[in-house]
């Protein structure tokens, strides 16, 4: 995924949302009409945030096929949800068109937010395949200051296995961001292998490097498996939706890519829930969250997920990324 992200705090960055988000969805290969509704949606979003939030950005990103507007903020978060979704409805005396706007705009609309917390808008075209499952997405940011992230996630499917992985590039900036798109060059390479396997090849192949801390999830669908490996601060949280039961996956300290680390990875085995759900993350957030934090986060598409729990945890002096792993699409 290429990801823009502004921040929204003042009416110049209105135009600046608007213009990431006409690039990202050219960048997609949208028709010129879809260009227009991504546009409009970012601007509207944009509005929204300088209007009422007191801390927002806008993300805009692509992967060459279909393009997501995010908004998300810390600010009053909304009432209600579904009176914000009229036209006609407003609290701050406009015309209070603007998300009612961006859900027709939009191929998938989706909305959270928490009084007194924030809010969370998703706007994708096109709409994904409706038979994704399971179905992994992330959300990376980069640093502030920083033009490009030096995390990176990927996502892998090899026969009925899909496997998550997180990187951490060490440091930040142009530099992390390399050695974090070569673990998700070396690791499309082994889609097929188990994870303590596939971080062995990522230690081999970023020797004599900077590093990465990386981590590796795998869901076997046939087995209700989830295999885990990670070597840094990735920290991986595998959520019962059913129950709201929490378990941590743990990485062993070191770098990957680093002569003192080990060649040989162990590996962690769990049972996959049958609404489970897996949130890996980088050090750039903090690790003192719970999704019962919020509630009914969990029922929505994974990238607010992401979005959400990413914009509330990150720490603001790093590079940030959160990949989001669930059983089926809400």
């Amino acid at each position: 995924m290429i990801t823009r992200c502004v921040p929204v705090h003042g009416p110049s960055q209105v135009g600046q949302a608007r213009v990431a988000a006409r690039t990202a969805a050219r960048g997609a290969g949208l028709t010129e009409h879809q260009v227009q509704q991504v546009a409009l949606a970012a601007t509207e979003l944009a509005t929204n945030l300088l209007r009422h939030a007191t801390e927002g950005a806008v993300l805009a990103r692509h992967d060459g096929e279909r393009v997501e507007v995010i908004a998300v903020d810390r600010g009053p978060g909304l009432t209600s949800a579904s009176d914000s979704m009229r036209d006609g409805y407003s609290t701050g005396g406009t015309l209070g068109t603007g998300l009612g706007a961006v859900r027709r705009a939009a191929a998938t609309f989706d909305l959270y937010s928490r009084p007194g917390v924030g809010t969370a808008v998703l706007a994708r075209w096109p709409a994904l395949p409706p038979a994704r499952n399971p179905w992994a997405w992330g959300v990376e940011v980069a640093a502030p200051g920083e033009e490009v992230c030096g995390d990176a996630y990927a996502v892998l499917r090899a026969d009925d296995r899909l496997t998550l992985v997180v990187s951490d590039g060490l440091g930040h900036g142009p530099e992390a961001s390399v050695v974090s798109k070569q673990v998700v060059e070396v690791a499309r390479a082994h889609a097929a292998d188990r994870p303590r396997d596939l971080l062995g090849a990522l230690h081999r192949a970023l020797a004599g490097g900077r590093g990465a801390a990386v981590a590796v999830a795998q869901l076997d669908v046939a087995a209700a498996t989830l295999r885990y490996a990670g070597m840094g601060n990735i920290s991986g949280r595998l959520v019962d939706r059913d129950t709201g039961d929490q378990q941590a996956l743990l990485s062993v300290p070191g770098i990957v890519g680093m002569p003192a680390a080990r060649s040989r990875f162990g590996e962690t085995v769990r049972p996959w829930p049958p609404d489970g759900q897996l949130l890996m993350h980088s050090d750039g957030l903090t690790q003192r969250w719970r999704l019962a934090d919020w509630p009914g986060i969990e029922d929505h598409d994974p990238v607010l997920v992401a979005a959400w729990v990413l914009w509330h945890t990150w720490r603001r002096r790093d590079d940030a990324c959160l990949a989001v792993l669930a059983s089926t699409m809400p």
